[in-house]
């Protein structure tokens, strides 16, 4: 969780990782355990949504389904955000899926309320929480001033997504630990490298 934001975690949730692509959330009980470090479920709201799953599979699977295609809309929008010429449409397949996924949340408001008693929702209503939270934790995301930058790790190919709220120069990688030190340990070598050529001219 390094992009500072749960909207831009949920995009992070397809991610590189030992240099291929991994997938996070690849099922639905993984979509509701990566929502709690997200802080958008509480352990208590885990426990009876991974309950309802059980006897539910088919409902938890068109979930995580849906889940997955906001995310492929949200990363396809987010792409077209930090690149310098972004796309002047590029928010149409989003704010659709985004309006849909929130008329379903708003028909039981409770489903976004943190902390909310599970056993006062249909089984039914409660499996689709995770995915109603994080339309809205995107929609509100998107409410943002633009002055707030969302940016894109210059690690390759890492690629991440984050809340960019520096002050000075802006920030360039998702971590100083990972990318951010493997950019500066790629750089030093290649100084070497071009010292030595240097040297033997």
């Amino acid at each position: 969780m390094l992009a500072g934001d749960p909207a831009l975690d949920f995009a992070n949730t397809f991610h590189w990782r030992e240099g291929q692509q991994a997938d996070f959330i690849g099922d639905y009980r993984s979509l509701v355990e990566w929502s709690v470090p997200a802080g958008l479920l509480t352990l208590t709201e885990v426990t009876a949504l991974l309950a309802a799953s059980q006897s539910a599979s088919v409902a938890a699977e068109i979930i995580h389904a849906e889940a997955i295609a906001l995310r492929t809309s949200w990363r396809k929008y987010l792409l077209n955000r930090t690149r310098p010429a972004a796309a002047a449409n590029s928010e149409g397949g989003l704010a659709r899926l985004l309006a849909e996924r929130l008329a379903k949340a708003l028909t039981n408001p409770t489903l976004l309320i943190n902390g909310l008693k599970t056993t006062d929702v249909a089984p039914a209503n409660l499996m689709s929480l995770p995915l109603a939270r994080i339309a809205l934790s995107i929609a509100s995301l998107q409410l943002i001033p633009v002055e707030r930058r969302i940016g894109r790790c210059e690690g390759d190919p890492c690629g991440g997504f984050f809340l960019d709220n520096s002050r000075s120069k802006p920030r360039r990688w998702c971590s100083m630990d990972t990318c951010g030190n493997r950019a500066k340990v790629r750089g030093f070598r290649n100084r070497m490298q071009a010292e030595e050529v240097g040297a033997k001219g």
